[in-house]
């Protein structure tokens, strides 16, 4: 009797625990989020983030467009797959070439479903690649 006891309580709390975890949609609207909320990139390499575009019911049956509202580094790109009638989610390529400036920057990455815009932002950090050399002059 006690193990039964204790396995329905175990249960209880592992259902609990699942029915947690599950994202609820919102309420009203939509929400734009991103599988991180910073990524580093080396030049001459790229990163890939995962956007989510998790809608109330009211959304539901629009499909969203994907971009990035905030100025983009010299040197660096943002693609979307898929950027145009998104249903779900997307995987966000961010690319930084050879001559991209290394340093700390902020993206906003944006969705919009029935003529609103909504957006997250991302962190970008773009380090200096391999094929970067430092020279020093010594007097």
């Amino acid at each position: 009797m006690k193990k039964s006891i204790l396995f329905l309580i175990v249960l209880a709390g592992c259902a609990i625990h699942a029915v947690a975890q599950e994202k609820a949609a919102p309420r009203s609207e939509f929400l734009i989020e991103l599988s991180a909320s910073a990524v580093d990139v080396k030049a001459g390499e790229s990163r890939d983030v995962t956007l989510q575009v998790n809608r109330s019911k009211a959304y539901s049956k629009f499909k969203g467009v994907l971009g990035v509202s905030s100025g983009l580094p010299e040197g660096v790109t943002v693609s979307f797959a898929p950027a145009q009638d998104v249903d779900g989610s997307s995987v966000v390529t961010i690319a930084a070439d050879a001559t991209a400036k290394p340093g700390t920057y902020t993206l906003i990455l944006n969705g919009t479903l029935q003529h609103k815009t909504k957006g997250a932002t991302l962190a970008l950090t773009v380090q200096e690649g391999a094929g970067h050399t430092v020279t020093s002059i010594h007097e």
